[in-house]
């Protein structure tokens, strides 16, 4: 019996000391802060706001920087090749939280991946996001082909709008202020609006833009891509 007894405790010991190790090597599992969920409350509502889907299912990602569409630094000219280097500064560093849609854009083999500002839930990307040969083994989806239908820029910009016009509640003051440009007959429409007269502090250099920049594209077959970097120039 104390044979039994000293097994039992000897066994209680190292479960313990297991799940003191567990946790300090960081392997314990931890739910997700109120804040988190609040913050992914947040998102989901934009996105859904900016697609007009309630019903939109998002899964999130994580976070991740906002490349290659916004980075800030200092700019020094490299020796070799023409290019230029941006070193991080203190101040100027974002996070965006990541989310992926469920369904596939029209049965092709692509999702909508969105971005938002991880610190105000301001929507900043809305790309197309074409998936892995393994995702297309796990799935049944149609191939893109090279063929894009030809859109009016009357209708693109009937669909452009609708989006900007739930994204951007200044949309009134600029709307004029988009420069427009079109690909291949209609096969994409872009609008883009630049904010020219912002100043970076000196010294101080960004990539792709200095300047915050909207950019919407519209294709022929609907699907859109959007880019804010607004609200990353923001402190």
């Amino acid at each position: 019996m104390k044979t039994k007894i000293i097994v039992i405790l000897l066994t209680l010991t190292s479960l313990g000391a297991g799940l003191v190790w567990w946790r300090q090597s960081g392997k314990a599992p931890t739910l997700p802060s109120k804040q988190v969920v609040d913050n992914i409350s947040e998102d989901t509502a934009t996105i859904k706001s900016f697609m007009s889907d309630p019903n939109l299912e998002l899964v999130y990602k994580g976070t991740d920087l906002p490349q290659p569409y916004f980075m800030v630094g200092k700019v020094s000219q490299l020796e070799k090749g023409g290019g230029i280097k941006i070193e991080k500064v203190s101040g100027w560093e974002r996070l965006v939280n990541v989310y992926e849609q469920k369904d596939l854009i029209n049965g092709t083999c692509s999702v909508y991946e969105y971005h938002t500002d991880s610190r105000n839930d301001v929507l900043t990307t809305v790309r197309i996001r074409n998936l892995k040969p393994s995702e297309i083994e796990e799935t049944s989806c149609t191939e893109s082909t090279n063929q894009m239908p030809i859109m009016t820029k009357k209708e693109a910009e009937t669909l452009a709008m609708s989006y900007l016009k739930r994204a951007l509640p200044n949309l009134s003051d600029i709307k004029d202020k988009f420069v427009y440009t079109q690909k291949l007959g209609g096969e994409s429409h872009i609008w883009m609006w630049e904010d020219k007269n912002y100043q970076l502090p000196e010294g101080l250099g960004g990539d792709l833009y200095s300047y915050p920049t909207i950019r919407i594209v519209v294709n022929g077959d609907r699907q859109i891509q959007y880019w804010n970097t607004v609200p990353l120039f923001q402190n």
